[in-house]
């Protein structure tokens, strides 16, 4: 699978991690949220921007009391240097990984180990919570339309791990993909991406997709090792305070 600049790669982003609201007011795709992070924030742009374009979105980021914050696609240099000059700092850098749904559910998942649940079971949330996944994230996945699971790893019949997986444009996207400390180095990651993939094959998903920031090594090391090659990014910039 190969990303190119008109992907529907960043259309699944939207539909598997939606924001509160979105906006298509002039050249800009506008995200609403209180809460939830950079994704359901940042502002995209539909077609080349000139300055006042940049204006119009700072203005009604401005108006909703969110930051001035936009996602830049790879292909964006124009946009990318516009915003340098304007004062925006670069961050959050991040990969896109694929592999196929088939090639991922034919990878044997220890039985009694890893489950396909929605909605999320109260030991999942508890789990999210202790690892970095706020109540704001999970409303996130209820906003989801699309079909949508989430994937509970156990191991010796105790909570280890857990995942949120939904389906777009016969692409299935992994997020919120949370280990246990207490559970690390035990295979716990690997089972609950193969039982995504299970359940992604099942639903017609071609394949399956996680984002991972470029500072997190141990997070891009696991995914290779799981057989996902390096398809795509986008980094976001964000002005300065």
């Amino acid at each position: 699978m190969k990303l190119t600049n008109r992907s529907t790669i960043f259309e699944v982003i939207d539909q598997t991690w939606p924001a509160e609201e979105f906006h298509d007011l002039s050249n800009w795709k506008l995200r609403k949220s209180l809460n939830g992070g950079k994704r359901v924030s940042a502002a995209t742009s539909i077609e080349t921007p000139d300055i006042s374009d940049i204006e119009f979105a700072e203005d009604k980021m401005t108006s909703w009391r969110q930051e001035k914050l936009f996602m830049i696609r790879s292909d964006q240099n124009n946009l990318d240097e516009a915003l340098k000059k304007r004062g925006y700092r670069f961050i959050d850098p991040t990969n896109i990984w694929s592999i196929s749904s088939k090639t991922l559910s034919l990878q044997q998942v220890p039985p009694v180990t890893a489950f396909s649940i929605y909605p999320p079971l109260a030991i999942q949330r508890e789990l999210w919570m202790a690892n970095g996944i706020d109540s704001s994230r999970m409303e996130i996945m209820g906003r989801v339309k699309t079909p949508k699971t989430t994937i509970f790893g156990r191991i010796n019949a105790k909570p280890a791990a857990s995942s949120f997986a939904a389906v777009a444009h016969k692409i299935a996207m992994v997020h919120a993909l949370i280990v246990d400390r207490k559970c690390h180095r035990q295979g716990m990651g690997k089972f609950v991406m193969q039982k995504a993939g299970d359940w992604a094959y099942q639903m017609g998903a071609k394949n399956v997709v996680a984002l991972c920031t470029k500072e997190n090594q141990s997070a891009n090391c696991f995914y290779k090792s799981l057989g996902m090659h390096l398809i795509g990014g986008y980094h976001y910039r964000l002005l300065k305070t």
